[in-house]
């Protein structure tokens, strides 16, 4: 009968070690499947196990610990579990020495000598069992944390209602997919194909490390460096919103989004032998010096992987390119072409007195000084269409008051990168009013779309409200009451970056 036979049948324990035998089972999110505990510490749900698909290798779990990592391992096997509590005298010592320095473990041995009842256990296993201490307990402790592949440890499902899967530790052994994270059925990893190139675009500065051949396309690691004074500058100024994000305006939403250093929104095609590849899929993460909540466990791999300044803030997409060929081609040249996608860009706010008003407003792209003219201007209520209209909406009543406005703009602008919407917020939807035991119905019909949202500023486009050319029509929020003052907003829709090209092989 081996040592773990013999504890799991209570030949001896380990409380003297601070090892309490406790729950046989864990309920635990962190308890990797096929555990089988070995015992409790008593403090913040810390516990130690063997699991089915590992043998006999002795883990920690620890609820508090670093996501993706909650279960580590600290013996290779249950023999040596006993021999590292011999020599340290208390499971503190295992627990936490892979987070210590070498003097800050010493430091704990000086601090917590062994005691009198450790002492006598450690005596007993070695007159009963023959076993010996480890030599260097913190060497052994940091060589098997830092060389295990935490990828593999099979969680229970519901541990990525709390670590996404995005978060937690890549492979030891680096593969890449091109359909991303694991690989799906009998799909092959890529071929590496080292690129090592560099290049500027806009303020961002551009690092393409490898590609990865793979039999249904291209995939490309991309890094962007970004201003480190400008990220923490950004972290600090919204850091209040972490606390309570039902206090954020919309507004404040979309300037968020607007300063966002690490918000580098763009699209990429890669040109291969001549003929262009659109991306078909892209997945990343973002990594901030000196702030945990952005220095997850994959993206930290990744980093390590390419020898990445961690020092930095960094921006990371990897994106897959289909082939255009029927067949994986002989990769000759290669080029990236890089654009951005049209960002959001805040300009006035106004209030309108009457027909007639003259706004002037400056762009922000072309400094052309522009004129919005009102034409028309009104409180009105939409009418939703249908009898028993309510009903379809399971008992709840929609505001319908808001005011309409008509313009011209002088010279133009594309309605495609020019918008005016209300700054107010809709009223939510409530519950119906009833009459006479039955529900209000509504009725009458036109014909209305609606853009945005109840949380948000509100569009309508009336389609018999503006038929000339060169006229446009906004409308603002939906309120249950009749709207007596309304602030309006314009926003752009803009590159701020030109497109770029860059040569790749």
């Amino acid at each position: 009968m081996g040592l773990y036979e013999q504890y799991i049948k209570r030949k001896f324990d380990l409380s003297a070690f601070g090892i309490e035998r406790g729950e046989s089972r864990s309920t635990y999110f962190c308890t990797p499947k096929g555990a089988r505990i070995i015992g409790w510490t008593g403090v913040d749900g810390i516990h130690y196990c063997t699991v089915k698909a590992f043998g006999e290798k002795v883990f920690a779990v620890d609820p508090m610990g670093t996501p993706g990592k909650h279960a580590f391992p600290v013996a290779e096997s249950f023999e040596d579990f006993l021999r590292l509590l011999m020599a340290c005298g208390h499971e503190a010592h295992i627990e936490q020495a892979h987070a210590w320095s070498r003097e800050r473990y010493d430091e704990f041995v000086k601090d917590n000598p062994i005691t009198a009842k450790a002492n006598e256990h450690i005596i007993y296993l070695q007159n009963e069992y023959g076993l010996t201490s480890i030599d260097d307990p913190y060497q052994y402790l940091k060589n098997i944390y830092d060389s295990f592949d935490y990828s593999i440890i099979p969680y229970k499902d519901d541990y990525y209602e709390y670590v996404p899967r995005d978060e937690m530790p890549l492979s030891k052994e680096w593969k890449v997919f091109f359909s991303h994270g694991r690989k799906k059925g009998r799909e092959r990893a890529g071929d590496e194909l080292t690129l090592d190139k560099r290049f500027s675009w806009g303020s961002y500065e551009l690092y393409v490390p490898s590609a990865y051949i793979c039999a249904k396309g291209l995939v490309l690691d991309i890094f962007a460096e970004a201003d480190t004074e400008k990220v923490h500058a950004f972290l600090d100024k919204w850091a209040w919103t972490n606390d309570d994000e039902s206090m954020i305006t919309h507004e404040q939403r979309e300037q968020i989004m607007e300063e966002n250093p690490l918000n580098m929104n763009f699209k990429a095609s890669v040109i291969v032998n001549g003929k262009r590849l659109f991306q078909k899929q892209s997945s990343g993460n973002g990594w901030v010096n000196g702030y945990t909540m952005y220095q997850s466990n994959s993206m930290k791999d990744v980093l390590e992987h390419y020898g990445i300044d961690m020092e930095k803030c960094w921006i990371y997409r990897r994106i897959s390119f289909p082939w255009a060929t029927n067949t994986k081609p002989q990769i000759r040249h290669m080029k990236i072409q890089m654009e951005q996608k049209p960002a959001v860009i805040h300009g006035i706010h106004f209030r309108v007195s009457g027909v007639g008003q003259r706004i002037k407003f400056t762009h922000p792209i072309t400094n052309t000084e522009h004129t919005l003219t009102v034409i028309a201007y009104e409180q009105d209520e939409m009418i939703l269409p249908g009898r028993n209209h309510a009903a379809m909406l399971d008992g709840y009543e929609l505001p319908t008051h808001h005011t309409r406005m008509a313009y011209t703009l002088t010279p133009e602008l594309s309605g495609n990168t020019f918008h005016i919407t209300s700054t107010g917020k809709s009223d939510p939807p409530r519950k119906l009013q009833i009459k006479n035991g039955s529900h209000c119905d509504f009725v009458g019909a036109a014909s209305i779309g609606i853009i945005g949202g109840a949380d948000g500023p509100t569009a309508l486009i009336f389609a018999d409200n503006v038929r000339e050319k060169k006229q446009y029509a906004a409308s603002s929020h939906l309120t249950f009451e009749p709207q007596t003052d309304v602030e309006w907003k314009i926003t752009f829709r803009e590159k701020t970056v030109e497109d770029g090209e860059f040569t790749l092989i």
